[in-house]
């Protein structure tokens, strides 16, 4: 694949000249899993374009000749010999006969041959041989490449399917969750509330599986709102009651697994104690995951 003139594969792939295969190998791969286009599908456009640069770059910096002539600062002079070569592959066959011959000649008359003792190669000869070395580097060049983006494939897919599984596994945890919220009131004027009176107050905000009995202490009362599993209840816990009856005050003991909620209560950091991934919100554990290559 040839490269683009005015491109600088050594940038493209964030190189130093005198890097080693391996380390060219290991950059192309890093590009790869950077613009890989599952990994870019707000940024598709560019995303390839940046995939067909690092090819091409790689392709030229594996090939140590070109990679030579490009640090040498001879591009001019590769240029140069690609025209010589394609005009000689244009002259037409009788100029190949010649050549042929005067070089054959030229071969029996000094007495020159091959240290096996077979006839010298003809320039036709020679010509072929290259063809074919050049033919055999090419693909084994491909064969690297398709084994490197190969590995890439792998890795994202399996990368994609951690996160399905663990975004499945997050919304099972949030529909096995049922919010607990503490109510708290202080009779006033001999005004309270009964357990009707809160179930109606709090049933505005989802469906009720339970609600605990009223605990009485002097003036002081206190009691559990339970919400059925995976009810998203937020704002219970600014509830203040109906006036006249006691202001009422709340705060949750199991809050609703919801997003919508995660920057007030941010994802406690992961402190060795075993995978903190079910507890994220999907953005936050979508971010965790492809933000690995």
């Amino acid at each position: 694949m040839p490269l683009k003139p005015g491109s600088n594969p050594y940038k493209i792939l964030d190189l130093e000249k005198g890097c080693t295969e391996k380390e060219i190998q290991k950059a192309y791969r890093a590009q790869c899993l950077k613009w890989h286009p599952d990994k870019n599908l707000n940024n598709k456009e560019e995303a390839e374009k940046k995939f067909i640069e690092a090819k091409e770059a790689f392709d030229f910096l594996y090939d140590k000749e070109k990679r030579a002539e490009y640090d040498k600062g001879e591009e001019r002079i590769r240029v140069a010999q690609e025209n010589y070569n394609k005009r000689m592959a244009q002259a037409d066959g009788e100029r190949k006969r010649l050549i042929e011959e005067l070089e054959k000649r030229e071969n029996e008359v000094n007495g020159k041959r091959p240290a096996d003792g077979s006839a010298p190669m003809t320039s036709a000869q020679q010509a072929k041989k290259k063809k074919t070395e050049q033919r055999n580097f090419k693909e084994e060049i491909e064969a690297i490449r398709r084994q490197l983006e190969k590995e890439v494939n792998e890795e994202v897919q399996q990368k994609n399917a951690l996160m399905k599984t663990e975004r499945e596994k997050h919304q099972k945890n949030r529909e096995k969750t049922m919010p607990q919220l503490l109510v708290k009131w202080k009779i006033s004027e001999g005004l309270d509330y009964s357990e009707d009176d809160i179930r109606s107050i709090f049933s505005n905000f989802g469906p009720i599986s339970n609600i605990s009995s009223v605990i009485r202490k002097k003036d002081k009362r206190k009691g559990i709102v339970e919400f059925e599993a995976g009810t998203n209840a937020w704002g219970a816990e600014l509830e203040t009651g109906n006036s006249p009856m006691p202001e009422l005050t709340a705060e949750w003991i199991q809050p609703p697994v919801d997003t919508i909620k995660k920057a007030e209560n941010p994802v406690k950091p992961n402190t060795g104690n075993g995978s903190n991934l079910e507890h994220m919100s999907l953005e936050d554990l979508e971010a965790q995951i492809m933000g690995g290559f």
